[in-house]
């Protein structure tokens, strides 16, 4: 199952700039013309703000323990930011991604699901959007990490650490500013606590709105 999800995400990233590459460029009313260039294209300037909301599949290492859980995980994200130039713009990032009820291995053996029970990884960061003529995006995000693990409705351990991203998508404009698209994410993580130290990394598809 856990494979099948892989290959499946894989599949839509790949696609990805087929599809920008494919899709009639309807851009916004007041599309700007780059005379030098001889051709029409967005420019994206002024206030971003990005939400987005996906599904994906993750997994976490307990490096000392020798513990793996992993599963789906549903995913958001909300970006606040400006351009700094033109198609590229500065933001901050706060996000999350929840595995539940995951699958419990150690030492490559298979011990089940663990019911009632979720690890979530949120990240509060600064991050990088850069359009391409094409209305193609990369993004990608470094900052503060925190997991935490809740087992029938108890919350234990919060480890802290570092988070980094990474995005590639695609918008259709719908009006002016305003985009919605697809997007892929891969995300990881490493947070430590006393004897204790997650590794994690996480892959997915996501629905996204744009205003830029």
């Amino acid at each position: 199952m856990r494979h099948t999800l892989t290959i499946g995400l894989l599949a839509t990233l790949s696609v990805l700039p087929a599809i920008a590459e494919a899709a009639p460029r309807r851009y916004r009313v007041d599309r700007d013309v780059d005379r030098d260039e001889g051709y029409d294209y967005p420019r994206h300037q002024g206030l971003l703000l990005r939400g987005t909301l996906g599904l994906g599949g993750s997994s976490a290492d307990d490096d000392i323990n020798d513990v793996t859980l992993s599963g789906g995980a549903a995913m958001l994200s909300l970006d606040i930011g400006g351009s700094i130039a033109r198609n590229l713009a500065l933001h901050g990032r706060l996000s999350a991604n929840s595995m539940f009820e995951p699958s419990l291995s150690s030492g490559g053996e298979e011990l089940g699901d663990l019911e009632d029970t979720s690890l979530t990884y949120s990240l509060l960061g600064l991050g990088l959007t850069y359009y391409f003529p094409s209305n193609l995006y990369l993004t990608g995000v470094v900052g503060l990490s925190r997991a935490s693990f809740e087992f029938y409705g108890d919350e234990y351990d919060s480890l802290d650490g570092i988070g980094l991203m990474g995005d590639l998508g695609y918008e259709w404009a719908v009006a002016r500013d305003l985009g919605i698209g697809i997007a892929g994410r891969l995300e990881v993580h490493r947070v430590t606590g006393e004897g204790e130290t997650l590794s994690a990394a996480a892959l997915g598809v996501l629905l996204s709105a744009t205003y830029f």
